[in-house]
């Protein structure tokens, strides 16, 4: 069963518009979350980067946060994934559409929810190709969006496969690092620093990775954000990557060339713990009780606009939600 513009219905009997702008132009969101015994893990976090990208590309996001948790609990009942490890994916377009570019000027959109199991990821160390055949925009405002034009990345991919690599590093029109085709990176230095890229470097604000950078604050371990080199990444002690599916990945070789000693690193081993500790505590939630977080969804966004329009040097500063507030990154 799939939850589409208001229904649940048979995957079998969708129909999508042939006009729809999300099929035609890839005029769209998209969001892909993490389930842990039938628990969603950082609803909240989804929610909100989805509503950000909408708000940008004005496209209408048609549910609440209360309603989009009623939605899902539903869609993984539905799928005999109560109490199981899953994903789901939400599919956010701009809807049908005349021909041309220029949008309708009431645009009413077309939303679409999935649900798969998931089986536990093995967590091998991973091999990455430096892409050269694509880059990432960092000029562009969607290279911070989940948009669905992933074709760079697709790209990205191939060209990994090709090298019999697992996933590839992208590099921005700098020739800066960027991320992976499917995710952020970390490295993490000979004096136990953890560096990643900034957000105008050109990645996407991903919820694990903000994950990594509240927790590495909370345990006293080093890390900024700043502009990261090739030579960065092959001289690194540790690297990793992370998403909400792979969760926290270790990196044991890019472009055939071992990093360190090939074996999981001190930090990646830490952070891969917490994350592990952080997802058992996940419980579902409860709006009623905290509707008040919810209805001000620029809090967190807030944050990650604080990092893209940070001002100085190539080296940021961690910007991390205030105390007082009561949103907490989970992921």
């Amino acid at each position: 069963m799939i939850y589409f513009n208001g229904e649940f219905i048979p995957l079998t009997q969708l129909k999508i518009e042939p006009s729809d702008r999300g099929f035609l132009l890839s005029d769209g969101l998209f969001e892909t979350m993490r389930v842990y015994e039938g628990e969603v893990f950082c609803l909240e976090e989804h929610y909100t980067r989805l509503q950000k990208g909408a708000d940008t590309l004005k496209i209408p996001l048609p549910l609440k946060l209360k309603e989009l948790n009623d939605i899902l609990s539903k869609l993984l009942q539905e799928n005999n994934l109560t109490n199981k490890n899953a994903t789901l994916r939400i599919t956010l377009t701009r809807g049908a559409g005349p021909r041309g570019l220029l949008p309708p000027s009431e645009p009413k959109s077309t939303i679409m929810i999935t649900a798969a199991p998931l089986s536990p990821a093995e967590h091998l160390s991973l091999k990455l190709h430096i892409c050269t055949k694509t880059r990432r925009n960092e000029k562009s405002p969607l290279s911070n969006l989940k948009s669905l034009g992933y074709l760079d990345n697709i790209l990205a991919k191939m060209e990994a496969s090709e090298h019999k690599a697992d996933d590839a590093i992208m590099l921005n029109t700098k020739d800066k690092v960027a991320c992976t085709s499917a995710g952020n990176i970390f490295i993490v230095t000979h004096y136990n620093t953890v560096i990643t890229p900034r957000i105008e470097d050109g990645i996407l604000p991903g919820i694990t990775r903000e994950f990594v950078i509240e927790h590495c604050k909370k345990n006293k371990i080093p890390l900024i954000e700043k502009e990261l080199t090739i030579e960065n990444i092959l001289d690194a002690k540790e690297i990793f990557i992370t998403n909400s599916v792979l969760e926290i990945q270790p990196v044991a070789m890019v472009n055939n060339q071992p990093i360190s000693d090939g074996k999981i690193g001190e930090i990646t081993i830490k952070l891969k713990e917490l994350y592990k500790q952080e997802t058992k505590k996940t419980k579902k939630i409860s709006i009623a009780s905290n509707e008040k977080q919810y209805q001000n969804p620029a809090l967190l966004v807030n944050n990650f606009d604080k990092m893209a329009n940070t001002e100085g040097s190539s080296v940021q500063p961690i910007h991390i939600m205030p105390e007082g507030e009561k949103i907490e990154f989970k992921q």
